[in-house]
């Protein structure tokens, strides 16, 4: 999402370690990536404890704590989670048992964190996320000249200055979008690549293709039809930006650049 990756990340990961050695299965079972991620952005999975009875409640909270969905809600430091084991194998070895008690106490804080979080832009959120609802749940829809009923596109323009956080305005419908098992894709123009002929509309669909190739082989195939349809003899032209995308729709015939250019001097002559 719209947050960078830290050291939090790893406790995330052995949290899910955890989760599997003592349930016997992972947190989350999807059928696809695109599900899955889904899954660790938004979803809580069944703690531990509700799963299996026979582990002890605190040991289950360490763990939910270790997965939460934000990197300020989980453990700050190795410190803080050894300790909090350390609690409770000393309890499991003197009273058989492990009681509860204040999990993170000891957690060290020897970084100062700011919460990668949105302030005062509350209204923005809403409005970006009520326009991808009325698309993506088809509320949003017009009536052509044969009385047809056709899904409504929309466009939302966000300006402002420059390091604003208008990004990171945009991202936070990431999660919404993932819900919805869309794509999300983004693009700049660089300060430092705008010699660059098309260099963020390059890196828009190079992200794109890049998410494709996730995807099972059925729907690979179900995208190359449409991209080859959609392209045409121009396949290898995009190829030649976005390289990644010979591997979806495969080697394409060359282009004659030399004839694309006597094309264009004859129309550009012509005008």
């Amino acid at each position: 999402m719209n947050r960078l990756l830290d050291y939090r990340t790893d406790f995330y990961s052995l949290g899910v370690t955890f989760y599997e050695l003592l349930v016997g299965q992972l947190p989350f079972v999807a059928n696809d990536v695109l599900e899955l991620v889904h899954c660790h952005i938004a979803l809580e999975p069944p703690p531990p404890d509700k799963v299996n009875a026979q582990i002890p409640s605190v040991v289950s909270g360490i763990i939910m704590k270790l997965m939460a969905k934000n990197a300020e809600e989980r453990y700050q430091s190795a410190w803080g989670i050894l300790a909090d084991l350390s609690q409770c194998l000393h309890q499991l070895e003197n009273k058989g048992g492990i009681e509860a008690f204040q999990l993170g106490a000891s957690d060290i804080y020897d970084k100062f964190q700011i919460p990668q979080k949105l302030y005062g832009r509350s209204a923005q959120v809403e409005t970006l996320l009520a326009a991808f609802e009325r698309i993506s749940t088809g509320s949003s829809l017009v009536v052509d000249a044969s009385a047809n009923r056709k899904p409504q596109s929309e466009m939302m323009l966000v300006a402002s200055y420059s390091g604003i956080g208008k990004s990171a305005l945009v991202q936070e419908i990431y999660k919404l979008i993932t819900s919805k098992r869309g794509y999300f894709i983004t693009g700049k123009f660089d300060q430092f690549g705008r010699n660059i002929p098309y260099s963020a509309v390059v890196n828009v669909f190079a992200g794109l293709v890049r998410q494709l190739l996730t995807e099972p082989e059925a729907c690979l195939l179900w995208w190359r039809e449409k991209i080859q349809a959609a392209l045409g003899a121009n396949s290898q032209v995009i190829c030649d930006v976005i390289p990644d995308l010979e591997l979806i729709i495969g080697k394409q015939p060359p282009v004659c650049y030399d004839h694309c250019q006597n094309s264009f001097k004859k129309y550009r002559d012509f005008g």
